[in-house]
């Protein structure tokens, strides 16, 4: 039998976006058996951070050895990972970066988010639409082209801003934003009414409609607003954000394939590779009313976040929801493949398999800490998703990551 090819999976943030690239990244190697993943997550200040405690997730990932690294990394981080590592094993990573020959970057397509958003505006009766950037990008050019060449506005000279924040104000759904930026103040009061935004900076969206409030201007009924963030931030927004998002678990798929690929001898793409696929999230913040939101993404996230803990169905809708059971449990299993109590215990495994395989804890200590009521249950859900017991599948693991 091949010795398995090993793939570290490097992230630096978790985000319900992230968490839905994976699952898509899983559900290939599902079907390829001879890959074998580990997670490594980054100190989110890396790489200032540095590495001398041996137990650092750098340190593991250097003597692990991976053949493969699949990454969300943003440039600075990805490029102190390639740095600190001895040798760079093929590589591919999922968010924007130059590629190199031993780098693939596949991420979504901007046009795409675009053309889904403004179509979305439209439907809703809007005619005026305008563009806000939040950050300097080197391809802002391109981007501008793209919204105008998709969008046609009357005034394109005005229909386009872009007013650098601080990222602090992004991050944080809940920042104040007086005093709002006096360029941002005019342009948004300048666009005639109603209009559509689309901001595509990552917790823009949230950031605008702040904005707005402080401005006295109505969201949706004076400006629509259509985002890219994450669904935790979006349904922290008053109203709730509608969003386009690449089609994470496609993408997530895509990603390990050619991965897969590269460990294979297969070159680089010397391109970026750019996908299509994008999710629609209509929330409030352009006419949906609120009885009508089933958040799928913002459940994702809660399960990733509290399923070791115990979680149940009803704590899940309870936080995240604002539909009835049966019509959560429709668009659950219809967007996941799975229904929303297979996918706690989905999460709570993936968590079990990372104390097994990454520290000398019990088995009943693992068991409790994932949730699980009792050893007995926690072995017989283990079994029937791994076909081994969890002593079975610690002792496989370390024998991998000492070969």
């Amino acid at each position: 039998m091949p010795a398995p090819c090993k793939v570290a999976i490097v992230s630096r943030v978790w985000t319900a976006y992230i968490h839905r690239l994976m699952l898509g990244a899983l559900s290939y190697t599902e079907a390829h058996p001879n890959i074998v993943t580990r997670d490594f997550r980054l100190p989110e200040d890396f790489p200032k951070t540095g590495d001398a405690n041996p137990a650092s997730a750098l340190n593991q990932l250097r003597n692990w050895q991976p053949d493969g690294l699949l990454c969300t990394l943003e440039p600075e981080p990805l490029a102190g990972l390639i740095q600190a590592l001895p040798q760079s094993p093929p590589m591919v990573n999922m968010f924007t970066a130059v590629p190199t020959p031993a780098m693939a970057v596949i991420v979504a397509r901007l046009s795409a988010m675009f053309e889904i958003g403004i179509q979305h505006l439209r439907q809703q009766g809007l005619r005026s639409l305008a563009y806000l950037g939040l950050e300097n990008l080197p391809n802002q050019k391109a981007r501008n082209d793209h919204f105008h060449k998709i969008a046609r506005p009357a005034g394109p000279a005005r229909d386009i801003l872009i007013e650098a924040v601080s990222l602090a104000l992004l991050e944080d759904p809940y920042a104040p934003v007086a005093p709002v930026p006096a360029r941002l103040a005019a342009w948004l009061r300048q666009l005639p009414k109603p209009v559509g935004v689309i901001c595509p900076t990552l917790g823009g969206g949230g950031y605008l409609i702040r904005v707005c409030h402080e401005l006295g201007l109505r969201v949706p009924e004076d400006v629509a607003v259509v985002g890219a963030d994450d669904a935790d931030l979006a349904i922290a927004c008053s109203p709730t954000l509608t969003t386009v998002l690449p089609a994470a678990q496609q993408t997530g798929i895509a990603a390990m394939k050619l991965l897969d690929q590269m460990m294979k001898g297969q070159p680089a793409p010397p391109e970026i590779v750019r996908l299509d696929a994008m999710d629609l999230h209509v929330r409030e913040s352009t006419g949906l009313k609120r009885a009508e939101i089933c958040d799928i993404g913002a459940a994702l996230e809660y399960i990733n976040q509290h399923a070791a803990h115990g979680l149940t169905v009803e704590q899940v809708m309870k936080e995240t929801q604002r539909v009835s059971k049966a019509t959560f449990h429709k668009y659950f299993q219809a967007a996941t493949g799975q229904t929303p109590g297979e996918a706690i215990q989905q999460r709570q495994l993936e968590e079990a398999r990372r104390l097994l395989a990454g520290t000398q804890l019990s088995i009943a200590t693992i068991a409790e800490s994932c949730g699980f009521c009792d050893n007995s249950s926690f072995a017989r859900s283990f079994r029937a998703l791994q076909k081994m017991s969890p002593m079975e599948y610690r002792r496989q693991a370390r024998t991998t990551s000492q070969s």
